[in-house]
Parts: C-alpha cells; sequence; structure tokens
C-alpha cells in the first residue's frame, strides 16, 4: 500500500478552485492591501531532478513538507532551500520522506541543514521517513540525533506534546 504523502495535490478538476481558509491574513481597502505579506502559498509545488517537493499548512503554526522521488546530489540542497522557505512563520514542521525512492549523501546533508535552520528558528520537527532514507540514518546519524519517528500518528503526537510545553505561562508576580 501507497503512502499518502502530506503534501500530495488533492485531486480535483482545473474548473473547481482550491478553498483556503484562515490564511490570507490581509484585507482590501480600495486599492491598499494591509496585512502580512503573503509567503509561500498553502500548497505549493517544485520539480527538482527526480522529486517533486510540495507544502501544505496543516494548521496556524504546523507545517508539512513532504517529498516524492529521489533525493540525491541533483536536489538536496534545494530541498534544504525549500524546507528554509517555508517555515518562515510555522513552530512546527512535519518532514514526510515516506515516498521517498532514493536517500544519497546528498539527503543527509539536506537533512542536517534543516536541523540546523529548525534549531535558530526554533521550530519543532519531525521526519516521518521511507525505507531508504532510515538506512542512510542509521549510517550517518547512528546516535538518532535527527528527530527520525517510527510513523505520522506517533510524530504528530510528539509535536502536540511539544507545543503543550512550549505554551507562555504568565509569571505568578
Amino acid at each position: 500500500m501507497a503512502p499518502t504523502v502530506l503534501g500530495a495535490p488533492p485531486d480535483r478538476s482545473p474548473a473547481t478552485p482550491l478553498q483556503v481558509e484562515g490564511w490570507g491574513c490581509a484585507m482590501t481597502v480600495g486599492t491598499v492591501r494591509i496585512g502580512r505579506p503573503r509567503r509561500a502559498s498553502v500548497e505549493e509545488y517544485r520539480q527538482y531532478g527526480r522529486a517533486t517537493f510540495s507544502v501544505r499548512r496543516l494548521s496556524p503554526s504546523r507545517l508539512a513538507v513532504a517529498v516524492v522521488g529521489d533525493i540525491d546530489a541533483a536536489n538536496g540542497r534545494n530541498l534544504g532551500r525549500f524546507v528554509e522557505e517555508h517555515t518562515g512563520i510555522s513552530r512546527q514542521l512535519v518532514l514526510d520522506l515516506r515516498a521517498v525512492d532514493f536517500a544519497g549523501t546528498q539527503a543527509f546533508t539536506a537533512l542536517y541543514y534543516i536541523s540546523v535552520h529548525c534549531a535558530r528558528s526554533d521550530v519543532d520537527w519531525i521526519i516521518v521517513a521511507s525505507h531508504p532514507v532510515r538506512r542512510l540514518l542509521s549510517i550517518c546519524d547512528p546516535k538518532g540525533e535527527l528527530p527520525l519517528v517510527e510513523d505520522l500518528t506517533s510524530g504528530l503526537e510528539h509535536l502536540t506534546r511539544s507545543a503543550r510545553c512550549h505554551q507562555h505561562v504568565p509569571s505568578a508576580g
């Protein structure tokens, strides 16, 4: 059974518009646009070499980036930049690599880059991986420092617990 990719394009006809709720964060007054500048769209797909990267906002603070295909020297750097570009206002990232068929050494470099970016930006993140990605991480990350999770459900539970720990507690005084 093929994995359901979080960032996969929805099945819809060209005549049916994509419904996006709660992301615009801007209002129009006459001809002046007021509000936050629009980051990347809620759903975006990019082809790099033999891989497709997609992004999808799961909630106001949680983002999913999915990869389908191969991560290699042709696109490893692009993966790191793609994640960096889209995590601007997110506090949590789900990196869905379940549909990755091949993970070369540049995949590990990209994951390390993403790890540094997330640490600097205070973004909690998880990796949900295919067998080739797990094999690569067992060699390149034997101590398990990258946030690899067993499955999507346990990973999402981890992020939810993490979000509760980060909630601001007002001081008593």
